[in-house]
This record gives C-alpha cells, structure tokens and sequence, in this order.
C-alpha cells in the first residue's frame, strides 16, 4: 500500500510546528499528559482532548492525525506549541500521522527518529520526536530531553531491540533530566523485560500506578512512563475516556538537582554534534 495510499515524507518534511508557547521554560512541577490518540477518530475524541490538555505543561500524543478537524481543536488551546514528527503522509488530502509533543514553554531543541527497520506489509517506521527545554531554577545546563515514543509493532524481538537501542544511545548522550514516554507495544514479556533492563541501565525509574488501568494487550501494558532526574509526584490513568483504545496517563513530575561531571555541562546540541558519528541513523537529528 505504501506509495499508493501514503509515503514516508523526505527528512526535511518530517518536523511541522504549530502555536505559541506560553513561557520560554517549564516550571519545576509541571503536569504531563501521554496518550496514543488513536488518529483523533473515535467520536468523544475532541472532549476528550480539551478536557486532559487544558491543564497540562506538556503532552506527548501518538498516532497523531493532523488532518483539519485536529488542526481546529488544537487551536482552542492557547498558550502551547505543538511539534510533530511525521512516520507517513497520507496522499489524500496530505496529511501528517506521526508523534506530536505539546508545551507550555518553547524548545531548546528539536530532533526527530525513525525506527531503524520497517513494520511488515504497511513498510512503514515509526516515530520518536525529541525535545529540551529549560526548566525555572536550573542553569542552562540543566534541560530537561523528552522523548515521544511509539514503538515497532509486529516484528521479532530483535528488532524491537533495534529501535531500543537507537533510543538508548539518544539517552545516554544526554547528561540532564529525562523523560521518555510513550506506547512501546510491550505486548510481550520479552520486549517489556528488554525496556525495564535497558531503561535501567540508565538509572530511569518506571512510572508505575495504582490501580493500574493502563490498556493492555496479551495482559501487558502498552504505555510507559521513565524519568531521570525527576520526581514522580503523582501517577494515574484516566479509565473514563472514550476517544480512543488507549487510555491516557497524567503525572505530576517536579525537577531534581542533577550533579554534572566537570567539563560534560554543554548544551544538548553540542553533546549530539560531537557525538554525531555514533548515532545509528546520522541524519534523522535536526535541530
């Protein structure tokens, strides 16, 4: 179906902006909303949306679909820049579907990945968009990476672990606060037990809830949350939602003093310049 229905946009279409944000950093305790929406084609998807974003400083959304409609309720949140990393467009109409980030504060950098291989039959990559931003009270040392995440679906466990691992080299570049969410298609006890292994490698603590009303599939849950850095002062999953098959997750995360190696304080854009050459898809960075 690829190329007749839809294709995989050049890098330099991957990455579209929309909006205004509100302040040029986040607060040190920020609300943080992640949902797969499902392409925003469920029928309460708009309430829905307006209602769990209206308050929230940050808002990772997977399967985005900007056609029209999206666009328009968008607009009634003021205050937040929305960027998305596009997986494919759809030839009708031109339409983005992909990962988008939403924030109250403007980001220091922005970069986009695509998963190194390909799902089967629809031949397309998924997303991961990254983001920095400052934070209130921190030196401009001290950004804050957050990666959007929405992980290969339908391949073997080795793949799987190709996309992780283009994931974990990102993460280890980055020496600040860190949060990386998403959905992970952790529908296996093999992927799920790879994630929980490899995010802590990198000292990332799991989001975890009570009740935990997360959707699932095969009995594992499909969305996660993991912070460095950051204080996870609440955790829940919204059950009452209709507009979409995964059900959102609110935190409430509050920074942390991370202690910086001398010499390693330098920016997020320089640590990836210099580091360029180890990255698997050299070129899928854009800042």
């Amino acid at each position: 179906m690829k190329g007749i229905t839809h294709f995989i946009p050049k890098r330099a279409n991957v990455l579209t902006s929309y909006g205004k944000p509100l302040s040029p950093a986040l607060r040190p305790r920020f609300r943080v909303l992640v949902w797969n929406i499902y392409k925003a084609k469920r029928y309460y998807w708009a309430r829905d949306f307006l209602r769990l974003v209206r308050d929230k400083d940050l808002a990772l959304l997977q399967e985005a679909f900007l056609r029209p409609a999206m666009l328009d309720v968008m607009e009634q949140l003021t205050d937040m820049r929305w960027d998305l990393a596009a997986g494919f467009t759809r030839r009708l109409h031109g339409i983005d579907v992909g990962v988008m980030t939403g924030c109250r504060a403007q980001p220091r950098h922005l970069f986009f990945l695509r998963s190194p291989v390909l799902e089967p039959l629809i031949r397309l990559p998924k997303m991961t968009i990254g983001t920095s931003y400052y934070i209130d009270g921190f030196g401009s040392d001290q950004e804050l990476l957050v990666l959007n995440v929405h992980a290969i679906n339908f391949v073997r466990i080795n793949r799987f672990k190709r996309q992780m691992r283009q994931l974990e080299e990102v993460l280890g570049l980055h020496d600040g606060p860190l949060l990386m969410a998403g959905d992970f298609n952790t529908w296996l006890t093999s992927r799920s037990e790879f994630l929980q292994d490899m995010t802590g490698n990198l000292n990332m603590d799991l989001a975890t809830f009570s009740p935990d009303r997360r959707s699932r599939y095969f009995g594992h849950a499909l969305d996660h949350v993991f912070v460095r850095g950051l204080k996870i002062i609440s955790a829940a999953c919204h059950y009452e939602t209709y507009g979409s098959d995964h059900r959102p997750i609110e935190l409430v995360l509050e920074s942390e003093a991370i202690e910086v190696p001398k010499g390693k304080g330098d920016s997020l854009k320089k640590s990836y310049s210099l580091n360029a050459k180890t990255l698997s898809h050299k070129g899928n960075l854009l800042f």
